[in-house]
């Protein structure tokens, strides 16, 4: 794992169960196998640990709904939870979990649990408060990886925010995790840069809080500079939106070769999204994918996932339907031909459903060269508290 930089070792028997699931063994410079005790597919880590390939993920999960969507997710076979402070259910997740620990369905060595440091959080003294504040949540010792959730200290006003303030655009003076500057603009902290961010990350690994650490919405240049930047462990995950529509070949060439494992998030297009448009693309409602759904008998929510993991990378998909959670599960036992996933690789047309380009004023914002051209930074879209904390 310390400065590990080639493709991570996987025992020959694992190795051979995954190649009996069809997966593939290119992309995030892993191979796919089959976990001996719980019958999933996971991939192995720099540093040995094991990460189921398919995770529940929990952005956008209603109040009220999270903690039944993880328990359904669980009994479902799941054992891999992706969870933010920011998205403000996480005292919601530890709370279900603690629940399905106690009554015996589930151990804690059992799970996969990643969290994520948020933004206002960048600065090297609020990384450790940053991840306890998400561990009190969870009512846990460790989580299995720790990922810095954006590079760009964004919104942020240079002190340390937490739930407890709430995830909703309001002033800096009211504490939010969204703080907004006197004129509707989300506050930038401009005195932070990422690579002290990932020092920081680094001695959570040392202390026992986290087992593995990584990167989210990181562009090419930036996973670069964190491998150069690393000075005692390099970034085990890669997650980055991903589906047919955005299909990240560039982005998964290079995990490959610097070991990262990619991950996607938003796998199936988020067609849930507040901020979508008339006229936008919708992944599920593609005739090329459901044409081949039609064909094999499965969900198009189901060929996509199984396109994903079959070229070699790794989902968490978000869905608080029990049938869904059940369903989206369920991709293990079929594959697609060699004809399928080379129509699929057509779809791919670069578009984004998550720029945030309200949050590009900030240097370190990493999707500029996606942006208009005269693009000037509009203030932030105000909205309601979304939390499941009292």
């Amino acid at each position: 794992y310390m400065f590990d930089r080639g493709p991570t070792r996987i025992e020959s028997e694992l190795i051979d169960g995954g190649r009996k699931l069809g997966l593939s063994s290119e992309g995030g410079g892993i191979k796919k196998v089959r976990d001996l005790m719980e019958d999933q597919a996971v991939v192995t880590l720099r540093n040995g640990e094991k990460m189921p390939v398919i995770g529940l993920g929990t952005w956008k999960s209603p109040v009220g709904k999270t903690g039944d969507a993880v328990k359904a997710a669980i009994r479902a076979g799941y054992r891999m939870l992706d969870v933010a402070n920011d998205y403000g259910n996480e005292n919601e997740i530890g709370s279900a979990l603690r629940e399905l620990i106690e009554s015996g369905e589930i151990s804690r060595k059992d799970l996969f649990v990643q969290a994520k440091l948020w933004n206002s959080n960048h600065r090297r003294e609020h990384v450790r408060l940053d991840l306890e504040a998400t561990l009190r949540d969870l009512q846990m010792d460790y989580v299995d990886s720790f990922v810095i959730h954006w590079p760009h200290a964004c919104p942020a006003a240079g002190d340390l925010r937490l739930a407890t303030g709430g995830n909703h655009a309001a002033p800096a003076e009211e504490r939010s995790m969204f703080p907004l500057d006197s004129s509707g603009l989300y506050c930038s902290d401009l005195s932070s840069h990422y690579d002290e961010t990932w020092a920081a990350m680094e001695d959570l690994v040392d202390a026992g809080l986290c087992r593995t650490i990584g990167i989210s919405n990181f562009n090419i240049k930036q996973i670069h500079e964190i491998v150069r930047y690393s000075k005692k462990y390099l970034p085990s995950v890669l997650q980055n939106e991903c589906h047919p529509y955005l299909q990240q070949k560039d982005l998964m060439d290079v995990c490959r070769h610097q070991g990262i494992v990619f991950q996607s998030y938003s796998p199936l297009g988020s067609a849930d999204r507040p901020w979508a448009k008339p006229g936008d693309p919708e992944v599920l409602h593609d005739p090329t994918l459901s044409a081949i759904a039609s064909r094999v008998g499965r969900s198009v929510a189901q060929v996509v996932l199984r396109w994903h993991i079959q070229r070699g990378g790794t989902v968490v998909a978000k869905s608080v339907t029990p049938t869904r959670i059940e369903e989206n599960f369920k991709i293990l036992d079929f594959q697609l031909t060699q004809d399928d996933m080379e129509s699929i690789s057509l779809l791919n047309r670069g578009w984004r459903h998550l720029l945030w380009p309200e949050t590009s004023g900030h240097p370190d914002y990493p999707f500029k060269d996606e942006l208009p051209h005269n693009y000037v930074v509009a203030p932030a879209p105000r909205s309601t508290q979304i939390s499941s904390r009292p």
